[in-house]
């Protein structure tokens, strides 16, 4: 999934939009151009304005959350701001311009177990992912919020068949705690396979951090998501930088998901 794909700029329909939690919201739409294209890991630039106007004039990057048959795609997200506003405000019917699909994606590999780490919205890339791996190989999914009313759509990701962890640091659901705290359990579970596991996280940088950390720890590999501002998605305006370990890096070209070894951790994001 390294290679890069064909982006295209479309017009689509809402089919649906619904909130979800308290200011998290999946937004549904039909873009048979870019879903046909879009791997794991990848994002779109979304307008958050209706067709015709001009502001804001910025669009929004959103993972690609999950796609289904007839060229759909969904976006999960937090309205944080004036765009995720406005964009809430918008209704079924209506059309918005999506760019996409975008940046590199997850890398998988089919004779290796994926463990797949979300905290918070850190979930959003993670259940295409799921749907990626689902009948292949065996796949455990730990999920990670402050409290069990953030952590949306779990069943979307039993669906799937992946196995689901979940921790919620005031203990409303699953085990009381951090992602970390079930990740470990995990691989001391699976200590005399954890060579045959890999790690693909999206989350906090802190959490991101920690779980890179773990897996360097036990020989693992690990793949993080990053998330990051940015006002084009291709690679122009240069402004989603984070520090590797050799070079600036660009989440938008290089990215959005990077092999852990290759962050410089200790300079944040």
């Amino acid at each position: 999934m390294e290679r890069m794909i064909a982006r295209f700029d479309e017009k689509a329909e809402i089919i649906e939009h619904c909130q979800a939690a308290e200011d998290i919201f999946v937004l549904k739409v039909a873009a048979p151009a870019v879903s046909a294209s879009a791997r794991p890991g990848q994002f779109c630039m979304v307008e958050v304005k209706a067709v015709g106007s001009s502001d804001p004039l910025l669009r929004r990057p959103f993972s690609i959350h999950a796609r289904e048959d007839g060229g759909r795609l969904s976006f999960l997200y937090r309205r944080v701001g004036r765009g995720t506003d406005l964009l809430s405000r918008m209704r079924p019917g209506e059309m918005l311009n999506v760019l996409g699909p975008l940046g590199r994606g997850f890398r998988v590999r089919p004779d290796i177990t994926p463990i797949l780490a979300g905290g918070g919205m850190g979930m959003a890339p993670l259940l295409f992912l799921a749907e990626y791996c689902a009948g292949s190989m065996d796949t455990f999914t730990i999920l990670g919020g402050r409290t069990a009313s953030e952590l949306t759509g779990l069943e979307s990701f039993r669906r799937t068949g992946t196995r689901v962890l979940v921790a919620t640091e005031d203990g409303s659901l699953g085990t009381r705690g951090m992602v970390t705290d079930v990740l470990d359990g995990l691989l001391k579970t699976l200590s005399e396979s954890a060579g045959q596991c890999e790690i693909h996280t999206c989350g906090p940088w802190p959490m991101m951090r920690a779980v890179y950390e773990m897996a360097s720890q036990s020989g693992i590999p690990c793949w993080v998501s990053l998330e990051s501002r940015m006002a084009c998605g291709t690679g122009l305006c240069l402004g989603c930088a984070v520090y590797g370990t050799e070079k600036i890096l660009h989440v938008c070209r290089e990215g959005p998901v990077f092999h852990g070894d290759s962050i410089r951790w200790r300079d944040g994001q």
